[in-house]
Protein backbone atom coordinates (compact mmCIF):
# COMPACT_ATOMS: atom_id res chain seq x y z
CA UNK A 1 0.00 0.00 0.00
CA UNK A 2 1.35 3.47 -0.59
CA UNK A 3 -0.13 6.60 0.14
CA UNK A 4 1.18 9.98 -1.99
CA UNK A 5 0.58 12.88 0.20
CA UNK A 6 2.08 15.44 -2.01
CA UNK A 7 -0.19 18.23 -2.38
CA UNK A 8 -1.70 17.47 1.42
CA UNK A 9 -1.46 21.07 2.91
CA UNK A 10 1.17 20.86 5.51
CA UNK A 11 1.46 23.93 7.35
CA UNK A 12 -0.43 25.14 4.28
CA UNK A 13 -2.99 26.88 6.17
CA UNK A 14 -2.26 28.90 9.52
CA UNK A 15 -0.62 25.91 11.06
CA UNK A 16 2.15 28.33 12.82
CA UNK A 17 -0.05 30.68 15.84
CA UNK A 18 -0.97 34.17 14.77
CA UNK A 19 0.83 35.89 17.33
CA UNK A 20 -1.28 39.38 16.09
CA UNK A 21 -2.66 40.46 19.21
CA UNK A 22 -2.09 44.12 19.91
CA UNK A 23 -3.58 47.07 22.42
CA UNK A 24 -1.57 50.14 22.41
CA UNK A 25 -3.53 52.07 24.38
CA UNK A 26 -2.37 53.96 27.14
CA UNK A 27 -4.21 55.72 30.22
CA UNK A 28 -3.55 58.75 31.47
CA UNK A 29 -4.85 61.47 33.48
CA UNK A 30 -6.82 64.05 32.10
CA UNK A 31 -6.20 67.50 32.37
CA UNK A 32 -9.18 70.31 33.07
CA UNK A 33 -8.72 73.49 31.59
CA UNK A 34 -11.31 76.37 31.59
CA UNK A 35 -12.31 78.76 29.15
CA UNK A 36 -15.39 81.75 29.98
CA UNK A 37 -18.18 81.52 28.35
CA UNK A 38 -18.45 77.69 27.58
CA UNK A 39 -19.64 75.07 29.45
CA UNK A 40 -17.00 72.07 29.14
CA UNK A 41 -19.55 69.94 31.78
CA UNK A 42 -22.10 70.03 29.25
CA UNK A 43 -23.42 66.76 28.13
CA UNK A 44 -24.37 65.50 24.25
CA UNK A 45 -27.34 62.99 25.25
CA UNK A 46 -27.06 60.75 22.49
CA UNK A 47 -23.31 59.74 23.31
CA UNK A 48 -22.93 60.54 26.70
CA UNK A 49 -19.98 62.72 26.19
CA UNK A 50 -18.97 65.76 27.32
CA UNK A 51 -20.62 68.29 24.36
CA UNK A 52 -17.19 70.28 23.77
CA UNK A 53 -14.76 67.00 23.90
CA UNK A 54 -17.28 65.51 21.13
CA UNK A 55 -17.41 68.34 19.15
CA UNK A 56 -13.38 68.43 19.56
CA UNK A 57 -13.09 64.82 19.04
CA UNK A 58 -15.63 64.74 16.23
CA UNK A 59 -13.76 67.72 14.29
CA UNK A 60 -10.56 66.05 14.86
CA UNK A 61 -11.01 62.65 13.75
CA UNK A 62 -12.52 64.42 10.27
CA UNK A 63 -9.99 66.47 9.56
CA UNK A 64 -7.38 64.21 10.24
CA UNK A 65 -7.47 60.55 11.55
CA UNK A 66 -10.04 59.81 8.47
CA UNK A 67 -7.82 60.87 5.68
CA UNK A 68 -4.84 59.28 4.24
CA UNK A 69 -1.68 59.73 5.56
CA UNK A 70 -0.09 62.12 2.49
CA UNK A 71 -3.82 64.56 2.94
CA UNK A 72 -3.60 64.61 6.66
CA UNK A 73 -3.03 68.21 8.39
CA UNK A 74 -0.24 68.57 10.51
CA UNK A 75 -1.86 68.04 14.22
CA UNK A 76 -0.36 70.77 16.16
CA UNK A 77 -1.37 73.37 13.67
CA UNK A 78 -4.85 72.27 12.91
CA UNK A 79 -5.13 71.77 16.90
CA UNK A 80 -3.88 75.74 16.96
CA UNK A 81 -6.57 76.56 13.93
CA UNK A 82 -9.14 75.33 15.30
CA UNK A 83 -8.73 76.59 18.62
CA UNK A 84 -8.21 80.10 17.32
CA UNK A 85 -11.47 79.25 14.96
CA UNK A 86 -13.98 78.04 17.47
CA UNK A 87 -12.71 80.21 20.56
CA UNK A 88 -11.47 77.32 22.47
CA UNK A 89 -9.09 76.60 25.06
CA UNK A 90 -6.59 75.65 23.24
CA UNK A 91 -4.97 73.03 26.20
CA UNK A 92 -8.22 71.55 26.26
CA UNK A 93 -8.04 70.88 22.17
CA UNK A 94 -4.64 69.14 23.10
CA UNK A 95 -5.65 66.95 26.25
CA UNK A 96 -8.36 65.85 23.61
CA UNK A 97 -6.36 64.81 20.25
CA UNK A 98 -3.13 63.29 23.21
CA UNK A 99 -5.88 61.24 25.42
CA UNK A 100 -8.81 60.97 23.69
CA UNK A 101 -12.51 61.11 25.31
CA UNK A 102 -14.13 59.32 28.14
CA UNK A 103 -18.10 58.98 29.43
CA UNK A 104 -18.61 56.98 32.88
CA UNK A 105 -17.79 56.73 36.70
CA UNK A 106 -15.31 57.86 38.28
CA UNK A 107 -14.14 57.26 42.18
CA UNK A 108 -12.82 60.27 44.51
CA UNK A 109 -9.75 60.58 43.11
CA UNK A 110 -11.44 61.13 39.42
CA UNK A 111 -10.02 57.25 38.06
CA UNK A 112 -12.44 56.02 35.58
CA UNK A 113 -13.42 53.38 38.55
CA UNK A 114 -17.65 51.12 37.05
CA UNK A 115 -18.71 51.39 34.07
CA UNK A 116 -17.83 54.13 31.15
CA UNK A 117 -16.81 54.01 27.52
CA UNK A 118 -13.29 55.58 26.01
CA UNK A 119 -12.37 57.10 22.83
CA UNK A 120 -8.58 56.88 22.58
CA UNK A 121 -5.96 59.34 20.81
CA UNK A 122 -5.28 56.62 18.19
CA UNK A 123 -9.42 56.50 17.29
CA UNK A 124 -9.67 52.61 19.25
CA UNK A 125 -12.85 52.56 21.33
CA UNK A 126 -13.46 50.57 24.59
CA UNK A 127 -16.59 50.27 26.75
CA UNK A 128 -16.90 48.00 29.61
CA UNK A 129 -15.52 47.83 33.25
CA UNK A 130 -12.86 50.23 34.66
CA UNK A 131 -11.29 50.23 38.12
CA UNK A 132 -8.74 52.80 39.36
CA UNK A 133 -7.97 54.10 35.58
CA UNK A 134 -7.58 50.92 34.21
CA UNK A 135 -9.74 47.80 32.14
CA UNK A 136 -11.00 45.32 35.03
CA UNK A 137 -13.90 43.33 34.49
CA UNK A 138 -16.09 42.90 30.97
CA UNK A 139 -15.78 44.89 28.11
CA UNK A 140 -15.22 45.35 24.34
CA UNK A 141 -12.14 46.73 22.38
CA UNK A 142 -12.56 47.58 19.41
CA UNK A 143 -8.94 48.33 17.43
CA UNK A 144 -10.22 51.17 14.52
CA UNK A 145 -6.88 52.06 14.31
CA UNK A 146 -6.07 49.12 12.46
CA UNK A 147 -8.79 48.94 10.10
CA UNK A 148 -10.49 46.90 8.32
CA UNK A 149 -9.05 43.01 6.67
CA UNK A 150 -9.58 42.31 3.43
CA UNK A 151 -11.60 40.20 4.25
CA UNK A 152 -13.84 42.16 6.30
CA UNK A 153 -14.53 45.06 3.71
CA UNK A 154 -15.93 42.72 1.25
CA UNK A 155 -17.92 41.09 3.82
CA UNK A 156 -19.20 44.58 4.77
CA UNK A 157 -19.78 45.08 1.11
CA UNK A 158 -22.08 41.92 0.98
CA UNK A 159 -23.68 42.86 4.28
CA UNK A 160 -24.90 46.24 2.85
CA UNK A 161 -26.38 44.46 0.20
CA UNK A 162 -27.82 41.40 2.03
CA UNK A 163 -32.03 41.55 1.86
CA UNK A 164 -33.56 42.51 4.91
CA UNK A 165 -36.08 39.60 5.14
CA UNK A 166 -32.94 36.83 4.15
CA UNK A 167 -32.49 34.42 7.47
CA UNK A 168 -29.00 34.91 8.97
CA UNK A 169 -27.57 31.37 8.00
CA UNK A 170 -28.45 31.83 4.25
CA UNK A 171 -26.14 35.06 4.32
CA UNK A 172 -23.72 33.01 6.21
CA UNK A 173 -23.27 30.22 3.67
CA UNK A 174 -23.88 32.46 0.68
CA UNK A 175 -20.79 35.25 1.89
CA UNK A 176 -18.62 31.97 3.03
CA UNK A 177 -18.81 30.64 -0.40
CA UNK A 178 -18.55 33.93 -2.36
CA UNK A 179 -15.21 35.19 -0.58
CA UNK A 180 -13.53 31.49 0.25
CA UNK A 181 -13.77 31.97 3.93
CA UNK A 182 -15.17 29.36 6.77
CA UNK A 183 -17.97 30.15 7.99
CA UNK A 184 -17.32 30.86 11.70
CA UNK A 185 -15.20 34.11 10.02
CA UNK A 186 -18.86 35.73 8.74
CA UNK A 187 -20.82 34.86 11.84
CA UNK A 188 -18.21 36.40 13.89
CA UNK A 189 -18.02 39.28 11.56
CA UNK A 190 -22.06 39.90 12.03
CA UNK A 191 -21.75 39.59 15.66
CA UNK A 192 -18.77 41.63 16.55
CA UNK A 193 -18.49 44.15 13.74
CA UNK A 194 -16.24 44.77 10.94
CA UNK A 195 -12.75 45.79 12.81
CA UNK A 196 -10.66 43.95 15.05
CA UNK A 197 -11.74 43.68 18.21
CA UNK A 198 -11.78 41.77 21.41
CA UNK A 199 -15.05 41.14 23.46
CA UNK A 200 -14.58 39.73 26.94
CA UNK A 201 -12.72 40.31 30.93
CA UNK A 202 -10.07 42.73 31.45
CA UNK A 203 -7.63 42.11 34.80
CA UNK A 204 -5.43 45.43 34.99
CA UNK A 205 -6.02 46.47 31.28
CA UNK A 206 -3.99 43.02 30.49
CA UNK A 207 -7.10 40.35 28.59
CA UNK A 208 -7.49 37.89 31.29
CA UNK A 209 -9.93 35.10 31.32
CA UNK A 210 -12.69 34.27 28.97
CA UNK A 211 -12.98 36.38 25.72
CA UNK A 212 -13.25 36.59 22.15
CA UNK A 213 -10.52 37.93 19.49
CA UNK A 214 -11.42 38.90 16.07
CA UNK A 215 -7.91 39.40 14.70
CA UNK A 216 -6.57 41.98 12.29
CA UNK A 217 -6.51 39.74 9.76
CA UNK A 218 -10.15 38.55 10.35
CA UNK A 219 -9.56 35.05 12.07
CA UNK A 220 -10.88 34.40 15.79
CA UNK A 221 -9.96 33.24 18.84
CA UNK A 222 -12.98 32.33 21.43
CA UNK A 223 -11.40 30.92 24.96
CA UNK A 224 -9.08 31.39 27.77
CA UNK A 225 -6.79 34.23 28.32
CA UNK A 226 -4.19 34.84 30.87
CA UNK A 227 -1.90 37.88 30.93
CA UNK A 228 -2.97 39.20 27.18
CA UNK A 229 -1.75 35.88 25.47
CA UNK A 230 -3.92 32.55 24.77
CA UNK A 231 -3.81 30.34 27.62
CA UNK A 232 -5.93 27.12 28.95
CA UNK A 233 -8.79 25.88 26.58
CA UNK A 234 -9.59 27.56 23.23
CA UNK A 235 -11.31 27.61 19.67
CA UNK A 236 -8.92 29.29 16.71
CA UNK A 237 -10.85 29.55 13.60
CA UNK A 238 -8.55 30.09 10.76
CA UNK A 239 -9.58 32.23 7.12
CA UNK A 240 -10.03 29.28 5.04
CA UNK A 241 -12.22 27.03 7.27
CA UNK A 242 -9.41 25.36 9.28
CA UNK A 243 -10.05 24.92 13.43
CA UNK A 244 -8.33 24.18 15.88
CA UNK A 245 -9.96 22.99 19.27
CA UNK A 246 -8.20 22.52 22.36
CA UNK A 247 -5.10 23.73 25.26
CA UNK A 248 -2.94 26.86 24.70
CA UNK A 249 -0.36 28.04 26.62
CA UNK A 250 1.46 30.99 26.32
CA UNK A 251 -0.02 32.43 23.58
CA UNK A 252 0.84 29.07 21.32
CA UNK A 253 -0.55 25.62 21.08
CA UNK A 254 0.40 23.13 23.64
CA UNK A 255 -1.39 20.03 25.03
CA UNK A 256 -4.16 17.85 23.97
CA UNK A 257 -6.28 19.26 21.03
CA UNK A 258 -7.98 18.48 17.51
CA UNK A 259 -6.82 20.09 14.21
CA UNK A 260 -9.58 20.11 11.76
CA UNK A 261 -8.85 20.86 7.91
CA UNK A 262 -11.57 22.92 6.40
CA UNK A 263 -13.46 21.01 3.41
CA UNK A 264 -13.60 17.54 4.56
CA UNK A 265 -9.56 16.76 4.17
CA UNK A 266 -9.02 15.13 7.26
CA UNK A 267 -7.78 16.55 10.80
CA UNK A 268 -4.73 15.90 13.27
CA UNK A 269 -5.83 14.50 16.76
CA UNK A 270 -3.17 14.23 19.67
CA UNK A 271 -0.43 16.40 21.59
CA UNK A 272 1.01 19.68 20.45
CA UNK A 273 4.33 21.33 22.42
CA UNK A 274 4.88 24.69 22.15
CA UNK A 275 3.19 25.32 18.82
CA UNK A 276 4.16 22.17 17.08
CA UNK A 277 2.24 19.00 16.78
CA UNK A 278 4.44 16.32 18.18
CA UNK A 279 2.16 13.03 18.43
CA UNK A 280 -1.43 11.26 17.59
CA UNK A 281 -3.12 10.67 14.99
CA UNK A 282 -3.69 12.08 11.03
CA UNK A 283 -7.45 11.25 10.04
CA UNK A 284 -7.20 11.35 6.09
CA UNK A 285 -10.65 12.33 4.20
CA UNK A 286 -11.30 8.65 3.41
CA UNK A 287 -11.12 7.36 7.12
CA UNK A 288 -7.80 5.61 7.39
CA UNK A 289 -5.50 7.25 9.77
CA UNK A 290 -1.55 7.12 10.87
CA UNK A 291 -0.73 6.92 14.40
CA UNK A 292 2.59 7.98 15.38
CA UNK A 293 5.14 11.07 15.53
CA UNK A 294 5.25 14.49 13.71
CA UNK A 295 8.57 16.34 12.70
CA UNK A 296 8.70 20.35 13.25
CA UNK A 297 6.36 21.15 9.80
CA UNK A 298 3.58 18.77 10.82
CA UNK A 299 4.92 15.68 8.76
CA UNK A 300 4.65 12.02 9.73
CA UNK A 301 8.25 10.73 11.04
CA UNK A 302 7.98 7.75 13.19
CA UNK A 303 9.49 4.39 11.75
CA UNK A 304 7.56 2.48 14.16
CA UNK A 305 4.22 4.23 12.73
CA UNK A 306 1.47 2.42 11.86
CA UNK A 307 -1.46 2.94 9.42
CA UNK A 308 -5.27 1.60 10.34
CA UNK A 309 -7.92 1.08 7.80
CA UNK A 310 -10.87 0.89 9.83
CA UNK A 311 -12.92 0.18 6.94
CA UNK A 312 -11.81 -3.13 6.51
CA UNK A 313 -10.48 -4.03 9.47
CA UNK A 314 -6.64 -3.90 8.63
CA UNK A 315 -3.59 -2.46 10.50
CA UNK A 316 0.05 -1.97 9.09
CA UNK A 317 3.18 -1.30 10.40
CA UNK A 318 5.51 1.23 8.49
CA UNK A 319 6.77 4.78 8.30
CA UNK A 320 6.13 7.38 5.88
CA UNK A 321 9.64 8.41 3.29
CA UNK A 322 9.46 11.19 1.01
CA UNK A 323 5.60 11.76 1.24
CA UNK A 324 4.73 7.65 0.61
CA UNK A 325 4.28 5.16 3.27
CA UNK A 326 6.60 2.35 3.15
CA UNK A 327 5.04 -0.57 4.72
CA UNK A 328 7.80 -2.85 7.02
CA UNK A 329 5.07 -5.62 7.93
CA UNK A 330 2.55 -7.10 6.48
CA UNK A 331 -1.29 -6.19 6.71
CA UNK A 332 -2.79 -7.51 9.74
CA UNK A 333 -6.10 -7.90 11.46
CA UNK A 334 -6.73 -4.63 13.70
CA UNK A 335 -7.91 -7.09 16.73
CA UNK A 336 -4.95 -8.84 16.41
CA UNK A 337 -2.94 -5.83 16.64
CA UNK A 338 -4.87 -4.43 19.67
CA UNK A 339 -4.47 -7.29 21.47
CA UNK A 340 -0.53 -7.45 20.87
CA UNK A 341 -0.16 -4.17 22.00
CA UNK A 342 -2.62 -4.98 25.15
CA UNK A 343 -0.12 -7.80 25.68
CA UNK A 344 3.06 -5.47 24.97
CA UNK A 345 1.68 -2.97 27.52
CA UNK A 346 0.86 -5.58 29.94
CA UNK A 347 4.11 -7.09 29.93
CA UNK A 348 5.57 -3.89 30.27
CA UNK A 349 3.66 -2.87 33.46
CA UNK A 350 4.95 -6.42 35.15
CA UNK A 351 8.19 -5.40 34.21
CA UNK A 352 8.03 -1.89 36.36
CA UNK A 353 6.25 -3.15 39.02
CA UNK A 354 8.95 -6.09 39.41
CA UNK A 355 11.68 -3.53 38.89
CA UNK A 356 9.97 -1.50 41.62
CA UNK A 357 9.85 -4.17 44.24
CA UNK A 358 13.48 -5.39 43.50
CA UNK A 359 14.40 -1.91 44.59
CA UNK A 360 12.56 -2.06 47.47
CA UNK A 361 13.98 -5.11 48.57
CA UNK A 362 17.12 -3.58 47.96
CA UNK A 363 16.61 -0.89 50.23
CA UNK A 364 15.12 -3.16 52.49
CA UNK A 365 18.30 -4.53 52.86
CA UNK A 366 20.22 -1.64 52.98
CA UNK A 367 18.43 -0.61 56.15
Amino acid sequence: FFFDLQGFPFGKWNMADDDDISEGELEEEEKEAEQPGIDYEEVDEATGFKKPEWKIWKAYEEAVLLKPEDEREEEEEWAENYATENNLDRNRITTVIKLGIYAGERDEFNQRTGEGKAIYASGDLYEGQYWEGKKNGQGQYIHKSQGMSEVDKLLSELAKLRPENQPTEDFVKQAAKAIAVGPDIVRAALEYGFYPCYNGAYINNLKHGKGVMKNKDGSVYKGDWKDNKRHGEGIYFYLNGDIYSGQWEDGLKHGSACYTFADNKGSYIGTWDKGVFKEGQWIMSDGNYYEGRFDSKNRPCDPMAVLKFPCCGLVQQGEYKKGKWCPTDQLIRLEDYQRAQEEQAAAEQAMREQLAMQEMQQQSQQQ
